[in-house]
């Protein structure tokens, strides 16, 4: 008999692209981990961190977390280790919320946001019908300054993170080794850096410093690791057991375009290898970055379908209507950035004096400026339309009234100047500033 562990990580609820939000996402692939659950039967399901994308999630990613959970609750105990992202304060009122709104005795989520020595969670689950028992020890994000704060055993207080943290990891191994049995399966879920791993960097860099690297041979013997923290799916070979990553359900950023989200699905048998298969989750919209120049992108774009794409089209100068030419040619797509990119703009030289090209005009600077910040096609053509006007104006010197105040007059009066419709130009200007902001 073997007893089956269920490992999904790193949800991120809340997570955008761009400020677009993925609420649509977010539920079908809860709705597909809970169902992949379901027919997998694990005696216990591990959720290795990361729960949330911010500290303080929205009413929408609160619910959603409640009710995912719950329906795994159901379908076998279930514990979800806090990861950096995540907060004891969210944690604690996500367990009072499944207690009290639990209608049966199966609702089993556990919560592990306490790294301190009396307060790691360590606990046992029957398995394969009671012949076995699952004794998991769950080690929760822990900051380098949490040992100056949190942990009050002075000789963990070592200038090396990856020392202290092996004082941690040592208290869990002994409290998960002590009166083990034959029949007794060890599982070990931290939300934690092991040196080795391969990040998507869709994770905060400062939690990929190598200074807050686990060293992979401090990790605890156990039968398997559930870790959590790199977006990656990833088996970690260095550690002498089996450990994987079971990375984000979704991907997160455009570092990540060629992963296959997963869970992990694990059998064990003490005494035998476990048998190890990660199933491919389907359900969020891929991301994809469309480089190279226009006619390259189209030659792309039939292959894309549903999609969030990043767009970086090589142009020989300023193309007007871009975006509208993209959004034709990827309709089921979500455009959220264009780039133009013409050669000997991307890197500029700051020493006039060992320029070897013309200084960049006054059009080509408000140009790059505006596409940088995401202004494009018709709003793009508006504003570099109204600095071609302004500076069609007569010399500043000339005693007649400045462009702008014949822009502004013309707009109260409501009549165009000189045969040109200045109040629609001024309107045009004026939201198009409003989305440079």
């Amino acid at each position: 008999m073997t007893g089956r562990i269920f490992h999904t990580s790193d949800w991120h609820l809340g997570r955008q692209i761009g400020r677009r939000r993925r609420d649509d996402e977010f539920a079908a692939v809860s709705t597909e981990i809970v169902s992949i659950a379901e027919a997998f039967g694990p005696d216990l399901i591990v959720h290795s961190g990361d729960l949330f994308d911010g500290s303080r999630p929205s009413l929408d990613d609160l619910r959603l977390a409640v009710e995912t959970l719950r329906l795994l609750g159901r379908i076998a105990p279930t514990v979800v280790v806090a990861g950096n992202h995540d907060t004891r304060a969210v944690f604690t009122f996500l367990e009072y919320v499944l207690d009290v709104t639990a209608v049966t005795d199966a609702h089993r989520v556990k919560f592990a946001a306490d790294a301190r020595p009396g307060g790691l969670m360590v606990a046992e689950y029957p398995a394969a019908g009671g012949e076995q028992t699952i004794r998991i020890g769950a080690l929760p994000y822990l900051h380098p300054n949490r040992f100056t704060y949190d942990l009050t055993d002075p000789s963990a207080a070592t200038p090396s993170f990856a020392r202290q943290m092996r004082h941690v990891q040592d208290d869990v191994y002994r409290q998960l080794g002590a009166s083990r049995s034959s029949r007794d399966i060890l599982i070990y879920a931290a939300h934690l850096f092991v040196e080795g791993a391969t990040p998507s960097y869709s994770e905060r860099p400062i939690s990929l410093s190598s200074d807050y690297a686990v060293a992979a041979a401090g990790l605890p013997l156990v039968d398997y690791g559930a870790l959590g923290h790199i977006h990656k799916p990833q088996r970690i070979d260095s550690v002498g057991f089996p450990a994987h990553y079971a990375g984000s359900p979704l991907q997160m950023d455009f570092g990540e375009t060629r992963d296959t989200k997963s869970v992990v699905l694990v059998e064990v048998d003490p005494g035998n290898d476990p048998r190890i298969e990660l199933v491919p989750l389907r359900s969020g919209r891929r991301l994809v970055k469309l480089t190279g120049t226009l006619d390259e992108i189209t030659q792309r774009a039939g292959r894309v379908g549903d999609a969030w794409v990043k767009a970086i089209v090589d142009t020989d100068s300023p193309t007007t209507g871009l975006s509208e030419a993209l959004a034709k040619m990827l309709p089921q797509a979500t455009i959220i950035d264009i780039q133009e990119r013409r050669a000997g703009t991307t890197n500029p030289i700051l020493d006039r004096s060992a320029a070897t090209a013309e200084v960049p005009s006054v059009q080509n600077l408000l140009h790059d400026y505006l596409i940088d910040r995401e202004v494009t096609g018709r709003h793009l053509d508006h504003v570099m339309a109204a600095l071609a006007h302004l500076q069609s104006e007569p010399d500043p010197a000339d005693p007649a009234p400045c462009c702008e105040e014949n822009l502004l007059t013309a707009a109260i009066d409501g009549h165009g100047l000189d045969g040109v419709d200045r109040s629609g130009l001024l309107a045009g200007v004026i939201t198009d500033e409003s989305a440079v902001r």
